[in-house]
């Protein structure tokens, strides 16, 4: 329920902690924080402020009793001085950055909050994604922006044939991560390393998959579930390529959505109409309660891999 605002200093205090929005395809993520401070500073001083100043007037000739008396200090008047509140009075930062076509759940810390997208970003959770794709043509880029550089039939692909693959792509993946640390698949060592939580990779730009699988599948077009960690953009858009190669044909990535980072999914995202601060601020409560319910956000128990 989104509580209504009645005081701007109050509403200004409270407008510490972090948000869930939902980042449009095509926007930078720079847009989106810009956004979000533009429209802040726009509610807050559509709000009631605290009264403006006054200032002490002695009037009068100085020869005779002279009259004191309180008048208005224009410079505090917001038409002399401007809005009380501007861009400069926000800090703002994302947790995980999302790419340019990628829409989805993005996490953004508003003042005091830029904290806790740092924490958030150093114990890098899993995030979830919807990759969509296309059989039957390849571009330079992997994406759907990119030059056409081949085509393809795919009439011999079916849905147990793209489930094959891609089970063993996830497959592939995993053990690949293992070798990398030096550790055996069926090894007593690997089972005790993976009882510990989550494997992470201990370098932050290494991108691990966790879970692969394909949620839809109608010919030419198909989505692919990726659960992944250190991931971009075009990781997962070659990641497209590489499955329509296997395919014996080819294919080419057509959208990008994350919709999950940790515990944060799209139900809790806030749409553009409803980047206004009573929404904003409902936001946060929730956060909040989500980050005290799951500490592990924060400091997550996992085994890591110098890999």
């Amino acid at each position: 329920m989104v509580v209504k605002l009645r005081d701007a200093a109050l509403a200004y205090k409270t407008l510490n902690g972090i948000v869930c929005i939902y980042k449009p395809p095509g926007v930078p993520v720079r847009r989106v924080q810009q956004t979000i401070i533009t429209n802040l500073c726009r509610d807050l001083n559509a709000l009631p402020d605290r009264p403006q100043e006054k200032r002490i007037e002695i009037v009068g000739a100085t020869n005779a009793p002279m009259t004191v008396k309180l008048v208005p200090n224009y410079a505090d008047d917001p038409l002399i001085c401007g809005p009380r509140y501007i861009q400069d009075d926000f800090r703002c930062s994302w947790a995980t950055h999302l790419g340019l076509f990628t829409s989805g759940v993005l996490l953004l810390g508003i003042n005091d909050g830029t904290r806790l997208t740092y924490h958030i970003n150093v114990a890098r959770p899993t995030r979830a994604y919807k990759v969509h794709g296309q059989l039957g043509k390849a571009t330079d880029t992997y994406f759907w922006n990119g030059k056409t550089v081949e085509r393809s039939t795919f009439s011999h692909v079916t849905r147990e044939k793209i489930d094959r693959i891609v089970a063993h792509m996830q497959l592939a993946h995993q053990k690949t991560m293992f070798e990398l640390s030096g550790l055996h698949m069926d090894s007593q060592a690997t089972y005790e390393v993976a009882s510990q939580g989550l494997i992470r990779p201990a370098n932050s730009k290494l991108p691990v998959i966790y879970g692969l699988k394909c949620v839809h599948f109608d010919p030419p077009n198909f989505t692919l579930e990726v659960q992944a960690v250190n991931e971009y953009d075009k990781y997962l858009w070659t990641l497209v390529h590489d499955l329509g190669i296997q395919l014996k044909t080819s294919a080419y990535c057509t959208g990008l959505q994350c919709i999950r980072q940790g515990k944060f999914d799209l139900e809790l995202a806030l749409l553009r109409k409803h980047w206004k601060i009573e929404y904003l601020i409902d936001n946060m409560d929730r956060c909040r309660q989500i980050l005290e319910e799951n500490e592990t956000l924060l400091k997550p128990k996992s085994a890591q891999l110098s890999v």
